[in-house]
């Protein structure tokens, strides 16, 4: 069984490498944008795009002039796409004061412009399973109800309620309708959330309300102002939503300019589903052309496609977003089309986004006046097919879509999650593990190595206690000869106990026990010197190193290639001295008795709390679970404690310090370490600046 195992992990990787060798980019030149996911460690990476572009639609629309002859007028300002159950595409084409209604081919239907009560300015559009069409008109102040025909059936103006004053404005925006009927509205600039009606119209609540943003200052505000200074203060509100969509289930998506509530998913009760979502689109970086600034992002639209992943736009960065259903980015792409280009698959001012059957993307462009369309590649297809099994709970049955997608792209790292999540479900645990510590998931590989140690000691449990019995066992005659025959086991004396420099090491174990007393001793009884200080500080570095490299994944969620041990290794000791100079420094300036060559063998004997718990820690935790991590973490958290209690006594030691003396050196051997590394930032800063400054004028000189 091992033996099948090992071959079918050696095939998976021998099919990624060849992957890898042979088609490293062939699929990223085959459209005129780039698409990027997020891997295990949230680092971005490029990948084959998930959409390909497919045409252009609503380029120019036919209408019939008042002379009866047919003519071709584009489209302007369009804000609002809406794709039915038959995929009929109807488009909200604001600035000419009309509805378009194309057919799945994109071949218009028909105009609807309400001869009986004129549209003005409509913003958005919606159609129910029943074909009753929705039309936000903002210009009037009114959402339109019509019937399939386009006869108007009813509608829905400003509400007359108590909890309006006379200040709200009621300019309908966009709205989508429930399955029961019931009508929820965004309005221009509404920061009361969304409005609800019920089917008549009747004004119910407002609904998905966005949280007011409070910073800094304003918290300081409410604390130490007074109610009067605070009546004067600008009053803060809540950011309005921009858009809304509503799948099939029910729930309500919104995208607003909130930082905090960027996207929401809501349930009938108005609570956010993804409240503990780390959707931030601030971290899908995109920057001016002219400028390395990064733009701000401005969510326009939000669309739920047939499996349930949710599409999102952002305007201003020409960004385009789809997450699964449980809020999981899968791929986001960009491609901004230039003044005078209108290239297939690039867009420049994207404003609404919908899917039909087929899970194809229509792009709405209100500055180039079309739709873009978009159809799934086998890369995309195959990656959405994979997520929409793992959602289901059918791990077994997705993996072979996930085994298809490392076929296509062998850095996709969801994949690795994909089959782990199968290979535990079939009880391979340690394919599972191995998958998740690629798929950088501590808590799947937590579970899977408890399943592995649980086997383990089920299958080895009387082993192992046999061999702690024969241990006890031998313990103990070992004890009983030793009292019997008065023999020692080691030698009372080595060859090292004639070292002196051995006699100066052995000492940090007496200041494990007697801290003062034994800080005191470096100083004055000449217990320490810089070879036994060097011995700890070099054995500490070790420890570091193999409390980096060796920790089980479960306690260090790291990849290998990101444990670097010289950039480690600089850092430590580039903190360790500038303690060590800042502190002598202090010292000498507050009346200290130290000498810096106290201060060195000091700051190194107070880390030995480290060498200590270094390898033990390493080897605990190759044997803990999650579960297990209070006992993980209090060790650790022992050491660092035990440590910093040894600098502290240390300096009270060294430099003759009462208790507060001793915390007023602290303070100001931190702050002067601070000053230092400015310093040495600016100085930095100021060679390089000077080193161009020469080069430039050699340069100059020598044309």
């Amino acid at each position: 069984m091992k033996t099948n195992h090992g071959r079918r992990k050696l095939a998976l990787w021998l099919v990624c490498l060849m992957t890898i060798t042979l088609f490293p980019t062939a699929a990223f030149a085959d459209v005129p944008y780039r698409t990027f996911t997020k891997d295990s460690y949230d680092r971005t990476i490029m990948t084959q795009p998930a959409y390909a572009p497919k045409g252009v639609i609503a380029r120019d629309i036919p209408t019939l002039n008042k002379q009866g002859e047919m003519s071709y007028t584009p489209m302007q300002r369009p804000q609002d796409l809406f794709i039915d159950r038959n995929d009929h595409i109807f488009i909200a084409d604001t600035d000419n004061n009309r509805i378009i209604h194309l057919n799945p081919s994109g071949e218009l239907v028909r105009i609807i412009t309400l001869p009986e009560s004129p549209l003005n300015q409509p913003h958005g559009v919606f159609v129910t399973e029943q074909g009753d069409i929705f039309i936000a008109d903002t210009g009037n102040k009114r959402v339109v109800h019509t019937n399939r025909e386009g006869r108007l059936l009813q509608e829905i103006k400003r509400p007359k309620s108590s909890f309006m004053n006379e200040q709200f404005v009621y300019e309908p925006t966009n709205m989508v309708v429930d399955q029961r009927g019931f009508i929820y509205v965004v309005s221009k600039g509404s920061y009361n959330g969304i409005i609800e009606f019920d089917p008549e119209g009747n004004f119910l609540k407002f609904f998905g309300t966005n949280k007011t943003e409070v910073n800094l200052m304003d918290k300081i505000r409410r604390q130490f102002y007074t109610k009067e200074q605070l009546s004067r203060q600008v009053r803060l509100l809540p950011v309005t939503i921009r858009n809304i969509e509503i799948d099939e289930q029910g729930f309500i998506y919104t995208v607003s300019g909130s930082k905090s509530e960027q996207v929401k998913k809501l349930n009938i009760r108005g609570e956010d589903l993804w409240k503990e979502k780390d959707i931030d689109f601030d971290k899908n970086k995109a920057y001016r052309r002219d400028s390395s600034e990064p733009i701000e992002p401005q969510l326009t639209d939000v669309s739920v496609d047939r499996n349930g992943n949710i599409l999102m736009i952002d305007k201003s960065r020409n960004i385009i977003s789809q997450y699964d259903g449980n809020g999981e980015l899968l791929f986001y792409w960009s491609g901004s089309s230039t003044t005078g280009n209108s290239l297939i698959g690039l867009t420049k001012a994207p404003t609404a986004i919908a899917t039909n059957s087929r899970n194809e993307v229509f792009i709405l462009d209100e500055a180039l006046n079309l739709v873009q369309v978009y159809k799934p590649t086998e890369f995309g297809s195959t990656v959405q097919a994979a997520y929409k099994f793992m959602q289901d709970g059918k791990y077994i049955e997705g993996e072979k879509y996930w085994n298809k997608v490392l076929k296509l792209n062998a850095h996709f790292s969801p994949a690795f999650q994909g089959i782990a999540q199968a290979a535990f479900y079939r009880g391979d645990y340690e394919l599972a593990r191995d998958m998740f510590k690629l798929a950088g998931d501590e808590d799947g590989f937590s579970d899977s190595f408890w399943q592995l140690r649980l086997g383990w000691f089920q299958k080895n449990f009387a082993m192992f206690a046999n061999i702690l019995i024969g241990l006890g066992v031998l313990i103990w005659i070992i004890g009983l000869l030793k009292r019997k025959y008065k023999f020692r086991i080691l030698p009372k004396t080595t060859l090292l106990d004639h070292q002196r420099w051995y006699q100066q090491f052995k000492h940090v174990f007496y200041i494990l026990k007697h801290p003062i007393d034994g800080f005191g001793d470096l100083r004055y009884r000449h217990k320490g010197s810089y070879i036994s200080a060097l011995i700890l500080l070099v054995l500490t570095l070790v420890m570091i190193l193999v409390k980096t490299y060796y920790s089980s994944f479960t306690f260090n969620p790291v990849p290998d290639y990101e444990k670097g041990a010289s950039s480690m290794l600089i850092i430590f000791m580039s903190v360790w001295l500038s303690w060590v100079i800042c502190n002598y420094l202090i010292g000498s300036i507050r009346q200290g008795e130290a000498r810096f060559k106290d201060v060195f063998m000091g700051s190194s004997y107070a880390l030995f709390p480290v060498v200590l718990f270094g390898l033990p820690l390493a080897l605990i935790s190759n044997g803990l679970t999650l579960s297990e991590a209070s006992i993980y973490h209090a060790i650790e958290w022992a050491m660092m404690l035990w440590s910093g209690l040894l600098f502290f006594w240390n300096i009270q030691a060294m430099q003759n310090y009462g208790v507060g003396e001793t915390v007023v050196n602290i303070l100001l051997t931190a702050v002067t370490m601070m000053i230092l590394w400015v310093m040495i930032f600016i100085l930095v800063g100021l060679s390089s600046e000077f080193s161009n400054f020469i080069y430039t004028i050699y340069q100059e000189v020598s044309m």
